[in-house]
């Protein structure tokens, strides 16, 4: 479960993606990143042989 707290960091990282008209997918993920960095949350990626399909 995602925190409340980092929801909304993401939620604005995003909505100020949408109003500078960033479309480019690795651009706001790095800033969705680099905004929980920066409000102290810790990034774990799952594996890259993770079938993330099959979790849905």
């Amino acid at each position: 479960m995602i925190p409340r707290a980092a929801l909304a960091v993401v939620r604005a990282a995003v909505e100020d993606a949408q109003r500078e008209h960033d479309d480019q997918a690795e651009a706001v993920v790095a800033r969705i990143v680099t905004e929980l960095r920066d409000q102290g949350w810790t990034i774990i990626a799952a594996p890259p042989e993770q079938d993330r399909s099959a979790a849905a």
